[in-house]
């Protein structure tokens, strides 16, 4: 009778697979030996029975991602096994439709910064030693930081990286190949050296050429550039050991994969946002992967739409702030002088005061000096049967009002003050001359009218 475990081992025999694949799917199947039994019969494994393990599965609190990850490698192998005629009892596969839709996983990019920072700690390292002579927290430095470099620029998988030889660097064109045996998508590709992984790469080639490096010899390994190492090839668990050194300094999560979606991101953020490029980039076997792994970009798209509502009319006008430009600080303002005050004469002062009867009292208020043989200057104060506005007071003699101004002829007060009298031909009246008065405010402290 066949299990599944016979099952899994007869499609990993008959498929070319990595080691690591191999793997998941074996992990998938001891997952449901758990559940149903090493000895459980094929024919008791149905659609409903597999819903049931879904659901004990998720309460106990597996992730959806990683159900989904054995409901689509199991599904896989019996969908195998269906074809080959393996299982006669059913042509129904009970892991169809079994997968459930994951939470959005938070993005897997490192931002700019991040990088920036984890980077220039690297370069510190590398200084560190090259003046110290001693072991930094990372060791070799020089080689750690050609690892970063390698995985910033390329976005290479983890596992292609372990896998290069010597031999795979073309040096002459720039060219980096990575063998179809050591991928996940089982295809050879190339990966350019840019300008600012060239450094990086030719150091480690003359540090490899120096201690006698084969063609077949793993390129990048540790152990062989420093002695402070005892294996002799390089693992997962050594480059996974030096992110998580990188991650507690800089304090953002890095790890290798994470760079492939960053690259992607990027690439995307070109002008050319050229997505085939970035298949072929990170050898995907199909262009749905790779939009999987681009980000949005909420920058990117603010920008694009900014532009369709320009190229449309949306917006009549922008106001630009040049960032540049210095703020204009508010300047005080200017502090005026105390005003002066006028001497005050020593002779009490009787008020203006303009009556239409009489006059109703006075004041020490207004400062004219007013001689005692002179008459009052007629000034209406209050008046309780009419009043008269400012116009009226200053009407020419013979108007027939009762409040006309009048004065005893030369000597009198406004000598005193330096006005002139008006001549019997002067057209000037006694009402303009108050007027000059008021204007002049000549030893006048104020004016009440009421």
């Amino acid at each position: 009778m066949s299990t599944p475990l016979a099952l899994t081992k007869d499609y990993i025999f008959t498929h070319d697979l990595r080691d690591a694949t191999a793997k998941i799917y074996f992990a998938a199947t001891r997952a449901l030996t758990r559940h149903f039994g090493e000895e459980i019969s094929l024919e008791s494994i149905d659609h409903r029975s597999i819903l049931g393990w879904r659901r004990k599965e998720l309460e106990r609190g597996l992730a959806k991602q990683s159900w989904n990850t054995y409901s689509n490698h199991l599904r896989t192998v019996w969908g195998y096994a269906i074809e080959q005629g393996t299982l006669l009892h059913t042509s129904i596969n009970p892991f169809k439709k079994t997968t459930v839709i994951p939470p959005k996983r938070p993005s897997k990019t490192v931002a700019r910064d991040a990088i920036k920072r984890a980077r220039d700690w690297l370069k510190s390292m590398v200084a560190e030693e090259c003046y110290s002579k001693k072991r930094s927290a990372i060791t070799p430095a020089w080689f750690w930081l050609a690892v970063f470099e390698m995985f910033y620029y390329t976005g290479i998988r983890l596992n292609a990286l372990l896998t290069l030889r010597y031999g795979d660097v073309d040096w002459d064109n720039r060219i980096i190949k990575v063998q179809a045996d050591t991928e996940k998508t089982h295809r050879e590709f190339s990966i350019p050296i840019m300008p600012g992984l060239e450094p990086h790469i030719l150091k480690l080639l003359e540090a490899a050429k120096e201690i006698g490096f084969a063609p077949d010899d793993q390129l990048f390994n540790v152990n062989r550039f420093s002695r402070h190492y005892r294996s002799t090839v390089m693992n997962i668990d050594q480059i996974e050991g030096m992110y998580r050194k990188l991650t507690r300094e800089v304090g953002i999560r890095m790890t290798p994969h994470r760079f492939r979606h960053t690259l992607a991101t990027d690439l995307m953020r070109q002008p050319e946002r050229n997505i085939h490029l970035t298949k072929s980039l990170l050898n995907h076997s199909n262009i749905a992967t790779t939009l999987s792994y681009i980000e949005v970009d909420y920058d990117h798209m603010r920008a694009v739409l900014h532009e369709r509502s320009l190229s449309q009319g949306a917006i009549a006008f922008e106001r630009r702030v040049d960032e540049h430009m210095p703020v204009p600080v508010a300047q005080p303002l200017p502090v005026l002088p105390e005003p002066v005050a006028l001497p005050q004469p020593d002779v009490c002062m009787e008020p203006m005061v303009f009556e239409a009867d009489e006059v109703r009292g006075k004041e020490c208020s207004s400062h004219i000096p007013i001689p005692s043989e002179s008459k009052l200057l007629t000034h209406v104060a209050s008046i309780t049967s009419e009043r008269f506005t400012l116009e009226q007071a200053i009407l020419p003699v013979g108007t027939g009002l009762s409040h006309e101004l009048t004065w005893d002829g030369p000597g009198t007060w406004w000598e005193e003050l330096g006005i002139p009298p008006a001549s019997s031909g002067d057209e000037v009246s006694e009402s303009s001359l108050l007027l000059t008065l008021m204007i002049n405010r000549v030893g006048i402290k104020s004016y009440s009218w009421s």
